[in-house]
């Protein structure tokens, strides 16, 4: 593997189960796993937003007959914006059409331009007392925080996640150069909102790992927390911040409000009509089409 891959590509992401397809100056980092316990499957990385799909269209096209001769029945992969848009799914492949969420980040010392209403929030968080901390030194309570109230998030919301599977992650892609930690404290010290960042080589700062813990300052608390990562990820040469978009209703509003605009990103599903029927809330969360795309 090319020792100067960042982000979802790097060997750091990978784990003992990721594999990296190259063909020519084109690439797609993978993760082979299993599904329902019993069945092979090929797919994005785990929270990984995509499989970083680059290259030229021959390149792509290569990828993609690799994709439809070697994948195992059951896969699901989210090609990213470099995908070209003439490249088609694999014959026998379900392309479903998300999104996500994305603003432009002008070059330092230009001021990140923020909402009115955001800038607001962060301010009366800071005069409040409330604090923001932006980690690029890789701390472990830092990292921890991140860790802690991304797990709170899912809880609350009912979300399945395999807790040691992250946690092994974020020690793993903690110590890498590209990624950076936010973390806002209120007056008493108490993390009430984090995030986890990822830099790409392309220029674009991922909101990879979110999380808030809920309370009277909690909503200030996270818009604190995303102003202070943008002007890192300024900093640090970013010329695009993305939010990875939502399919919940009110996240995906939280970052429009924010500056956000919708941008496609397409996703390849497989698997046999046998599964679909068996699993059937499986295949609708993996085919569900973004809302923000249907109008």
């Amino acid at each position: 593997m090319s020792p100067h891959l960042q982000g979802f590509s790097a060997h750091e992401w990978a784990s003992g189960q990721g594999v990296l397809w190259e063909e020519s100056s084109g690439r797609m980092a993978l993760s082979r796993g299993r599904i329902v316990r019993f069945f092979p499957l090929l797919s994005t990385r785990p929270w990984a937003l995509h499989a970083e799909l680059t290259g030229p269209p021959q390149s792509q096209e290569a990828l993609r007959d690799r994709l439809g001769s070697e994948a195992p029945m059951i896969a699901v992969v989210d090609l990213g914006p470099e995908a070209h848009a003439e490249l088609r799914a694999p014959d026998g492949w379900t392309e479903v059409l998300r999104h996500s969420r994305t603003m432009p980040l002008p070059a330092a010392p230009q001021a990140v331009a923020l909402p009115k209403t955001r800038e607001k929030q962060e301010r009366r968080f800071l005069k409040e007392g409330g604090t923001v901390m932006v980690d690029v030194g890789h701390d472990p309570a830092t990292w921890g925080a991140v860790e802690r109230l991304h797990h709170v998030s899912r809880e609350r919301k009912g979300l399945h996640m395999p807790t040691s599977q992250l946690s092994s992650l974020l020690r793993r892609i903690a110590k890498a150069p590209w990624t950076f930690a936010s973390v806002a404290l209120d007056e008493e010290g108490n993390a009430m909102a984090s995030g986890g960042f990822v830099v790409l080589a392309d220029g674009t700062c991922v909101y990879a790992f979110g999380g808030q813990q809920r309370g009277p300052m909690s909503g200030r608390a996270s818009v604190a927390m995303i102003c202070a990562a943008m002007r890192k990820a300024q900093s640090m040469g970013c010329h695009t911040f993305d939010f990875g978009g939502s399919q919940d209703l009110g996240v995906d509003r939280f970052y429009k409000e924010f500056g956000g605009q919708a941008v496609p990103r397409r996703r390849w599903v497989k698997a046999p009509l046998l599964f679909q029927w068996c699993f059937p809330t499986l295949w609708r969360t993996w085919t569900r089409t973004s809302h923000a795309m249907d109008h």
